[in-house]
């Protein structure tokens, strides 16, 4: 166990593995993207957009799975009784299974009232529709992986975490080519591709997840305890408050884009995805800090939870430069490979200086979440994320019918910015209140 101190090297030694693995899971919706932009087809772009923004809203719904998981796992590793571990491991099992059965049963709810809300061009309706209908399948899949997922990071499993994420992803990509550009199935391609990948991730899981033995203590009426479930769901609720807005924000971003026209709306999915790969690589390092301020608050170690602090910022900092450097350097070059169409490449360049600025803008709160989930001190989270999206609605309002698309993007920073701003002072929520009170 590391108490006090957290060097360098050994926040590096979770980090960049974690960086590495996370940063590959937008890539299933990019490469999605990428693989139908060669098809030159505005709608076909759009469509999988649209699709792949519905799928994004349902499981950042229920992200906190993956989340809590790993907060609850790295606490974990100091208990002894093993019959307890496989309870706190079965139980968001249970709840992912449940959930994703609910989905399932409702998908023609939840696509119909997606489409009314968004009101996209129907040529985009029917790729949207035929991209939902194969990949809603891949739901239970997707949500039980979270939770493995979760318990591997929680527990510091680097290997098995990385193996789990990036060898979904390069199969992903082997079959988009095979389908979409060898095969020519075109969106039922690209949706048949990352169905099989997350069913392969599923099965990846559960083969790295049985040495632990958990199955051997599995009792489905300790696992059905009330009084813990209802607990999991009070420490996730925060978690949940929070992803409903990112998902308006992200939803009210897609609309703002979408009543602009087709061709915003396919250039700013682009800018997008680019964005979420930045986005994802600051997760990692929030993985990071979630791993240790469980730890940290497991043992109830003050020193070692600032020590938390300071490193995930300065690496998060250090992040942010280099992320910019790597798009300014080659913006043009990541841009075309989502699409070569003259216009949409033209316009994502147009509005390419928004990327630009968002590694700095939104660094300190993609990272520092980590440090509150990690030590399940999840209110300051959902607080901080209410009154940013506040903030953004009012920019989103009232800036876009004067700048237009260059209001889209302004507003989408500030909400990113209002999520490092506000979550800053809260910090102290994470120390222990046990012991002497140690002043900051």
């Amino acid at each position: 166990m590391i108490r006090n101190n957290i060097s360098h090297k050994i926040f590096l030694s979770l980090m960049i593995p974690f960086v590495l693995s996370t940063i590959t899971q937008p890539l299933l919706g990019t490469i999605d993207i990428a693989v139908v932009g060669k098809l030159n087809d505005v709608s076909c772009i759009s469509g999988v957009s649209i699709g792949t923004l519905i799928f994004n809203t349902i499981y950042w719904i229920f992200g906190f799975l993956r989340v809590s998981t790993t907060a609850f796992s790295a606490q974990s590793s100091h208990y002894k009784d093993k019959k307890n571990i496989s309870n706190i491991f079965f139980r968001p099992i249970l709840i992912a299974l449940l959930i994703s059965l609910s989905i399932i049963i409702f998908q023609n709810i939840i696509f119909k009232s997606f489409i009314e809300f968004i009101q996209p061009e129907i040529e985009i309706q029917i790729n949207s529709a035929i991209y939902f209908k194969i990949l809603i399948w891949g739901a239970p899949f997707v949500l039980i992986n979270y939770t493995l997922l979760g318990w591997l990071m929680g527990l510091g499993n680097i290997k098995f975490s990385m193996i789990m994420q990036i060898s979904g992803n390069v199969l992903n990509i082997i079959l988009d080519i095979i389908f979409v550009i060898f095969w020519e199935l075109k969106v039922e391609g690209v949706a048949y591709a990352t169905l099989i990948s997350q069913i392969f991730s599923f099965f990846l899981g559960i083969y790295f997840i049985l040495p632990y033995s958990y199955h051997k203590y599995f009792n489905l009426k300790s696992i059905i305890n009330k009084k813990e479930l209802v607990n999991i769901f009070c420490v996730n609720k925060d978690l949940m408050v929070r992803t409903i807005c990112l998902i308006l924000h992200n939803n009210l971003f897609t609309v703002a884009s979408s009543n602009l026209g087709g061709e915003i709306l396919a250039a700013n999915t682009v800018l997008f995805q680019i964005m979420s790969i930045i986005s994802y690589s600051f997760d990692g390092i929030a993985n990071t800090a979630s791993v240790f301020s469980g730890r940290a608050k497991g043992v109830n170690d003050n020193t070692l939870m600032k020590n938390c602090w300071n490193k995930t910022l300065f690496w998060g900092g250090i992040f942010a430069i280099l992320m910019t450097i790597i798009y300014l350097t080659f913006k043009n070059n990541i841009i075309q490979i989502f699409t070569t169409l003259p216009d949409i490449v033209a316009l994502a360049e147009k509005y390419s200086k928004w990327i630009v600025i968002y590694p700095a803008v939104s660094f300190i709160g993609l990272t520092l979440y980590g440090i509150f989930t990690g030590s399940t001190e999840t209110l300051p989270i959902m607080i901080s994320t209410i009154i940013a999206f506040i903030i953004f609605f009012i920019a989103w309002k009232y800036l876009i019918p004067i700048y237009k698309n260059d209001g889209v993007w302004l507003s989408l920073l500030i909400f990113y910015l209002g999520r490092g701003i506000f979550l800053i002072p809260q910090l102290k929520k994470t120390l222990t209140k046990k012991g002497d009170t140690i002043e900051i």
